[in-house]
């Protein structure tokens, strides 16, 4: 894949063992901890082969939902920020978490897990 602007709504790759750096710098990974009643949800886009940061290109904003509800969203600053965010969530087991990216250049990526 060339780093031309994707086509289309929402890119998403289901298996990121085969997928392009291309494709691993711009799709987000959703990492859960837990600790006693405590569920941390972490979200980095980037994860493995880091994504640009510069005003021409860079992560601009990153919005986590529960199920179909956004629980916290994130607006990034170029340059000033690496896109990595952390929120702390009281959600269910078997709760579907998602992350949405947008690069300023090649659109939206999401990524997905179920608590």
């Amino acid at each position: 894949m060339t780093d031309a602007p994707i086509l289309g709504p929402i890119n998403h790759i289901s298996d990121l063992s085969t997928a392009s750096d291309f494709e691993k710098k711009h799709t987000p990974h959703i990492g859960i901890s837990a600790s006693g009643d405590v569920t941390t949800v972490t979200v980095t886009v980037g994860w493995g082969v880091p994504h640009p940061n510069q005003p021409d290109h860079s992560i601009t904003w990153i919005t986590i939902y529960a199920g179909e509800a956004p629980i916290a969203r994130f607006d990034l600053a170029a340059v000033a920020s690496t896109p990595t965010v952390s929120v702390v969530v009281d959600l269910e087991s078997g709760t579907l978490v998602r992350a949405i990216a947008h690069c300023n250049m090649h659109g939206l990526w999401t990524a997905e897990v179920t608590l």
